[in-house]
């Protein structure tokens, strides 16, 4: 389970949620937003991310961690940087809901870096940063999606990604499906369930991981100069 699944199921559970609401999913919504830097060789070389959290996960974070708005709506600056990579940790197989590829091969990010948090509209809001471990070609289409795997999130972006250091590039949007998505999730966890009875294994379903891959995630296509 990522790391974002087990902080907010541990919240969740905290919040002694019943089976039949804990069971459904996904359990958190987030608006995702991109910024595309390009460097001086029109290169793609850096994502900036954005997390915007629903209204009652953020409400749940803050009440987890004693955290009062100030006046304004805001945060505290000790207490922004309290929260500042609260959703990233340890777990090397958190992949951080990011994927690129080009012409079918993935693209490795390095680690985040550069966390923030505010608190805007009574949503929190977590940035960071992913270098490229390589720069790609700004002429190479380069295909971005936004998932959660384990659709313990839905994660959606509603606004085209903001490209920096070029003007020539073209930007295919393709929203995702949360339907598709969960028809998949409802299918992979029956699958499960069924060889964990099969097995003889009394289980929790919301104990059960299962992986849906990119199923119903939102599309970028990127390419800029020739490329378009």
């Amino acid at each position: 389970m990522n790391r974002i699944a087990r902080y907010l199921l541990a919240l969740a559970l905290g919040l002694s949620l019943s089976p039949s609401g804990a069971a459904a999913h996904p359990h958190v919504f987030i608006d995702a937003g991109l910024r595309l830097n390009y460097d001086d060789a029109g290169q793609l070389a850096e994502v900036e991310v954005e997390w915007r959290y629903d209204a009652f996960y953020s409400l749940l974070i803050l009440e987890d961690q004693g955290i009062r708005p100030v006046a304004g709506g805001g945060l505290a600056a000790e207490d922004a940087a309290l929260l500042a990579g609260f959703d990233w940790g340890p777990d090397p197989s958190f992949e951080g809901a990011l994927y690129l590829a080009v012409e079918g091969r993935r693209i490795a990010l390095q680690q985040p870096r550069d966390f923030s948090v505010a608190l805007e509209g009574g949503q929190i809001v977590s940035r960071h940063r992913r270098a490229l471990s390589a720069p790609i070609p700004g002429e190479a289409q380069t295909i971005i999606q936004v998932y959660d795997p384990e659709f313990y999130v839905d994660f959606s972006v509603p606004q085209m990604p903001v490209l920096r250091g070029r003007d020539d590039c073209r930007v295919d949007l393709r929203p995702g499906d949360s339907y598709a998505a969960a028809d998949a999730y409802a299918a992979a966890l029956r699958e499960a369930l069924a060889s964990e009875l099969a097995a003889a294994s009394l289980v929790d379903e919301e104990m059960v991981t299962v992986n849906i891959g990119p199923v119903g995630a939102p599309e970028m296509r990127v390419a800029c100069g020739a490329g378009r």
